[in-house]
């Protein structure tokens, strides 16, 4: 008895299924490409189908990208990103320099400036009827002249919006 192995039949080489990798080696394309074409259902024993599969496949990968829908070119995406990349750093330096002021602060303080007006000039209004009682027109309008002056002076001399 001899431990040789007998060659397989002709039947035997035919059922067996193809290697991956020989596969690949033979067409130049990674063993992944060949399993997703093995895993659409092409028999990687057909040479024409496989040829036929990896063209295609191929052909996917180098088609080109869809392009921008406003035609902008890649040199001009590059620079407009160019561009904000710079107006991003230029923000946050500004930031880091403590020369921009946060948008909630900006909110807060006129919030309190708007706040401090009503209620002054809702104050200014029992002041006024007192002061105004008995003038003349021109009276009245020299009155309420400096009253609103002084109003909104003692608003512009407020305080800043703090950094």
């Amino acid at each position: 008895m001899s431990t040789r192995r007998k060659p397989p039949s002709k039947a035997a080489k035919q059922a067996a299924p193809p290697n991956i990798s020989a596969i690949s080696r033979q067409y130049g394309v990674s063993r992944e490409t060949v399993r997703k074409i093995r895993d659409h259902g092409i028999n990687l024993a057909d040479d024409a189908a496989v040829t036929n599969a990896i063209a295609v496949s191929k052909a996917k990968l180098a088609a080109p990208a869809a392009p921008a829908t406003d035609g902008e070119s890649y040199s001009e995406a590059r620079r407009r990103r160019a561009v904000a990349d710079a107006n991003l750093a230029e923000l946050r330096a500004q930031r880091e320099a403590k020369s921009l002021v946060d948008a909630a602060a900006v909110q807060e303080f006129f919030h309190s400036v708007i706040i401090e007006f009503r209620s002054r000039l809702l104050a200014m209004r029992g002041d006024l009827i007192h002061q105004l009682h008995g003038l003349s027109e021109p009276g009245i309008y020299k009155v309420l002249d400096k009253s609103f002056c002084e109003l909104l002076e003692s608003i512009a001399t407020r305080r800043p919006i703090p950094k």
